[in-house]
């Protein structure tokens, strides 16, 4: 039903996506059920690399829909972007080198209108027709690139840590527990990213707050989480790049000693390996709060991990603890 009603209505999908929270809470507020999804990760794979093979190239969204007989939105339902779906079929996110300057900034436009406010980073790597990394290798920066499209950029620099740690603490009042990086990303005012810069990880940012760090969420929302393809915060290629450092690894736990292969894990722990950056992510935020995930995300910077090791490595950051 979604596909139909950017085709049947004046309202995208995306724009009751930012209202409701999801398409099926909007469904819900309709009073109607949401669709059973009928086709499996491993089919839409399938149908990707079909559609491209009969094109010879990566399909758009536009072509997608004209070729396919998996509609776009379902990919963005299995995999929670286009661009993560393309890059779970092993395709070419974008076509960087042909994409114009003006193309990037209607991208955005779309985007903003569809959310009712300027897009950030993180929701044109969800959402977008492009990358963030297009736009910064167009026009420097994300936020040159917000500008060019007419929005005033909502990304700050040097935000005072006293304002950090204040929204923190307004975020955990107004929820009623210490909020986690999903928390900060769907109700937050300030994104996870200068956290991270700033402090090093989540952890120490809630820290030094002065909360008790809780843990990552469960279930769906976890990175990691064994049925689902990674938290999009860590760039549309994490699904790849995790999958090809789990195979590196032999889906075996890389502290030396460590017997801990993915069987035993998921019965251990009920989900997946943890595949953990070995420079941590605030590496590689720049100073408009955007993560270069081509690089935190190379192969040579993952590890596999078990849980108990992953947890130890998290404390040890940012050294690194010596797998010889």
């Amino acid at each position: 039903m979604q596909p139909e009603v950017e085709e049947e209505t004046e309202f995208t999908a995306g724009a009751v996506q930012s209202t409701f929270g999801s398409w099926d809470e909007g469904l819900h507020e309709a009073g109607l059920e949401p669709l059973d999804h009928s086709y499996s990760e491993t089919e839409v794979i399938e149908e990707l690399q079909r559609v491209a093979e009969m094109l010879g190239h990566s399909p758009s969204v536009s072509e997608m829909k004209a070729h396919g007989e998996v509609s776009p939105a379902v990919v963005k339902q299995r995999f929670g972007s286009w661009n993560t779906g393309l890059d779970a079929a092993e395709l070419s996110t974008t076509k960087s080198a042909k994409v114009t300057p003006k193309e990037v900034i209607s991208a955005i436009q779309t985007l903003g209108e569809d959310l009712g406010r300027p897009p950030t980073a993180y929701e044109m790597d969800e959402q977008g027709a492009y990358a963030t990394k297009v736009a910064q290798r167009r026009f420097g920066s994300w936020n040159a690139a917000l500008q060019e499209a007419g929005f005033d950029p909502h990304t700050r620099r040097n935000i005072p840590d006293e304002e950090l740690l204040t929204e923190l603490t307004r975020l955990r009042d107004e929820l009623g527990h210490v909020p986690s990086t999903v928390d900060m990303r769907e109700h937050g005012e300030i994104t996870i990213y200068p956290y991270i810069r700033r402090y090093g990880s989540w952890k120490q940012a809630v820290e030094a707050a002065g909360m008790e760090y809780r843990g990552q969420p469960s279930g769906p929302e976890h990175p990691t989480w064994k049925g689902g393809y990674g938290d999009i915060s860590y760039g549309p290629n994490w699904y790849r790049q995790r999958k090809r450092a789990l195979e590196r690894d032999g889906f075996e736990c890389q502290m030396p000693g460590c017997p801990i292969d993915r069987e035993t894990h998921r019965e251990r722990w009920d989900r997946d390996l943890n595949v953990h950056h070995i420079t941590p992510l605030g590496a590689f935020i720049d100073a408009d709060g955007v993560l270069d995930y081509e690089r935190s995300n190379r192969l040579e910077n993952l590890i596999t991990l078990c849980q108990r090791h992953h947890t130890m490595w998290e404390e040890f950051a940012p050294l690194q603890p010596d797998i010889r």
